[in-house]
């Protein structure tokens, strides 16, 4: 049993989830690389590092704690709702920028030596100081994976090499699992972290359902294109169609071919047909479900099939259960640095049977991203309420670089429909007959 104080516990997950991060940064081959634009519409991805440290100040040390800003200018300047995108391309040095983060981890430290870390409940809009350590947590491990998902992006000559992506076959061959009619409760757990658009808890009765046990994987994805899927407007919702034409795509985004291959992280292979296709956006999943004949899931039904156990007639917190992630349970934590074969990964299956419903890859659902009944904005509505603007459909589950925490079956994610870059996938559904 661990001696540590909470304090020394919570600052250890700060240092170390920093290192992390920094890590990432120096994937790069010069630091010229990390203040150019990666991809249309996104910021540098040295923004992201700075916007990092502004995040942690704000929450623990100004509002947890009560003190003054580091630097009031960087307050504003890397906050994505006071400074527009093409202001973000002024930048300070990556020097300049880790030196404010170190300064802003010493003044973490000297307040968390006296903060009373026994409770992360919130009230009447306080924020204490364990919730705002979680909350700061929780927002780096995102941010990780947004920079990661930018580095995915860049040009394969300005990182640094590293593995190339993880062949092999499926575990099993394709499949469906049924899912009986459920009354299940949906949301986040009471006495752990969750963000504000996990709660309420609220019951819901779910319908029978058959759903992949397995995502959907290159070969399956290839069937499509080389059937015409792009070319046949039948499959198409209208805005899907639109959205298509306009920007004349016909592949997954970093696919090339035919004969196709695959632009992983580090390395361009030939096409791994069981790993499951990502570079996909919510227009494309759809489009592909009609194809088959089937449908996206809804976030409930794929809430149910990951998490729900049957037998025990409880909710699982991860899709394999209650107890914390290893790696023989998922593709997470960025351990193979790309997708793997579908399946693969036995210990982390849920009740009903579902392959990698943790991990691997998030997971396109049909549902539009809103609150629930009764939803708050908490602790600030840029985070959530921001985005219910009818385009974000809910993604689920992790992928292959999520932190293990992400991968709990209540976190809800969200894109808007026509974004291809995350670390995303699908996994089909359709109707009982």
């Amino acid at each position: 049993m661990s001696s540590q104080s909470p304090a020394t516990t919570q600052f250890a997950s700060l240092t170390s989830l920093r290192a992390q991060t920094l890590q990432l940064f120096d994937l790069a081959t010069s630091d010229a690389v990390l203040a150019r634009e990666p991809m249309p519409g996104f910021r540098p991805i040295l923004w992201h590092l700075a916007h990092i440290g502004v995040f942690q100040n704000y929450w623990v040390l100004q509002r947890a704690a009560g003190q003054p800003s580091i630097n009031p200018p960087y307050d504003v300047h890397f906050d994505p709702i006071k400074t527009p995108r093409e202001e973000a391309r002024r930048l300070p040095t990556r020097l300049e920028v880790e030196e404010y983060l170190s300064q802003t981890l010493q003044r973490v430290e000297s307040f968390l030596s006296a903060a009373d870390l026994s409770d992360g409940a919130k009230s009447n809009g306080t924020i204490t100081a364990k919730y705002a350590l979680d909350l700061v947590l929780e927002h780096e491990r995102q941010h990780q994976e947004t920079i990661a998902f930018l580095f995915q992006a860049l040009p394969l000559d300005l990182k640094k090499t590293g593995p190339a992506p993880v062949s092999g076959t499926r575990r099993l061959p394709a499949g469906e699992v049924l899912v009986p009619s459920s009354s299940v409760l949906i949301g986040g757990k009471p006495r752990s972290f969750a963000y504000d658009n996990e709660l309420p808890a609220h019951s819901v009765e779910v319908p029978s359902f058959l759903i992949d046990r397995d995502l959907t994987t290159n070969s399956e994805y290839a069937e499509f294109i080389e059937a015409g899927g792009y070319a046949q407007r039948r499959w198409w919702s209208d805005e899907g169609w639109q959205w298509k034409e306009s920007a004349a795509l016909t592949r997954p985004l970093y696919w090339s071919g035919p004969p196709w291959k695959e632009r992983g992280f580090f390395a361009e292979v030939d096409l791994r047909p069981d790993a499951a296709v990502s570079g996909i956006s919510w227009y494309e999943a759809d489009a592909y479900a009609r194809f088959r004949q089937k449908r996206l899931p809804s976030e409930f039904e794929w809430e149910v099939a990951a998490a729900w156990n049957p037998a025990a007639k409880t909710k699982r917190t991860y899709p394999w259960g209650d107890e914390p992630f290893s790696p023989e349970r998922a593709n997470a934590e960025h351990l193979h640095w790309g997708s793997t074969p579908v399946g693969n990964f036995a210990g982390g299956d849920s009740a009903f049977g579902l392959h990698d419903a943790g991990g691997n890859l998030w997971e396109w659902t049909s549902s539009e991203f809103r609150g629930y009944p009764g939803f708050v904005a908490y602790p600030y509505p840029e985070y959530s309420h921001t985005w219910f603007d009818g385009d974000h459909r809910v993604s689920r589950g992790g992928s292959w670089f999520s932190a293990a925490d992400l991968l709990r079956t209540s976190f809800r994610n969200f894109y808007r429909r026509p974004f291809r870059a995350a670390f995303i996938g699908v996994r089909l559904a359709r109707d009982t007959r």
